[in-house]
């Protein structure tokens, strides 16, 4: 790769990192100061309600601003701090290793594919905590549930039921009842409260329970019976979460078989004997092999997880 193509390039991407920078450094956050007067351990999940009613309430646009808040919301539903500055940092250094590492292979094409793939793997890591959190949080939610079921019978308040459930509940919903309750305390409805906790955790069986407490404020009945006769479908669903995901080992196994094989026959057969595979990275009609036997491997991993991934 030409030196001054590739000192170009890198200056670009620091020019579009330090744009991203001053854009950050004018945002303020008025309500997290507010949220922190309540809980000091919990400042960081503090800021991400005050970010996410504020950016509800601005209307942004453009294409920067799009992005920055996709990134908050992918921090917030992996339940980190939503600190932009840190994210954009391990960013650029996973790009600027991928690119080293593709710019000597396969030129201006292995720079720009380092770069790409080396940018996205701390948001993969992201994607993967907020499917952590969310398992954990589908989880626990039954036994939240009979808490909450246990409180209103023994004669509390539904808003002292919640609190019961951030304080001394389950571990996987502990945390985002904190938040709620944090919330109705600085007078935000109930209502509002729960669509900020499904906006943070966006689980169908945590849906199912803020629309029977919402419906049933307006409508009136037994919360209890309600919230009892939704605790047996959640843990019906629970079952047939984990039987379905029992069914479907097999095949997950046999993607993760047939898509590593490939990899592992070939570093085998270049140790036994590389002149056998040099055509293949030496010439142009060898790379185009290579590239498509890739892509089609690619294609069909996410096709076998398509398969049989499932949802409920």
């Amino acid at each position: 790769m030409d030196p001054r193509a590739f000192v170009a390039l890198m200056i670009l991407f620091g020019l579009g990192v330090g744009v991203i920078m001053l854009v950050l450094r004018r945002q303020k956050h008025p309500l997290q100061s507010r949220l922190e007067i309540f809980s000091e351990k919990r400042a960081s999940e503090k800021e991400e309600s005050g970010q996410m009613l504020r950016a509800s309430s601005r209307g942004r646009t453009g294409v920067l601003e799009g992005f920055l808040e996709f990134t908050r919301v992918k921090l917030l539903r992996a339940g980190v701090p939503v600190e932009l500055r840190p994210l954009f940092i391990r960013v650029g250094v996973f790009a600027l290793f991928g690119a080293l590492i593709g710019g000597p292979v396969q030129g201006k094409a292995g720079f720009l594919l380092g770069l790409l793939f080396g940018g996205a793997i701390p948001y993969l890591l992201l994607h993967m905590k907020f499917k952590k959190r969310m398992a954990k949080l589908e989880y626990d939610l039954p036994t939240a549930l009979q808490f909450i079921v246990n409180a209103l019978r023994a004669g509390h308040a539904l808003n002292s039921a919640l609190s019961i459930v951030g304080t001394e509940g389950p571990v996987g919903c502990r945390e985002d009842f904190a938040q709620m309750n944090d919330s109705m305390r600085l007078g935000v409805p109930i209502g509002q409260a729960f669509q900020q906790m499904l906006h943070r955790t966006p689980s169908v069986d945590l849906q199912f329970m803020a629309t029977a407490m919402l419906i049933q404020r307006e409508t009136g009945g037994n919360l209890t019976e309600i919230l009892d006769r939704l605790n047996s479908v959640v843990l019906e669903r629970k079952r047939m979460r984990g039987q379905v995901k029992a069914l479907t080992g097999q095949a997950r196994m046999g993607g993760y078989v047939v898509g590593g094989l490939p990899f592992f026959l070939g570093m085998g057969m270049f140790a036994m004997n590389p002149k056998y595979l040099q055509p293949m990275f030496q010439y142009k009609m060898g790379h185009y092999l290579l590239g498509g036997a890739l892509m089609m491997q690619l294609l069909g991993f996410l096709v076998m997880r398509k398969i049989v991934n499932i949802k409920m």
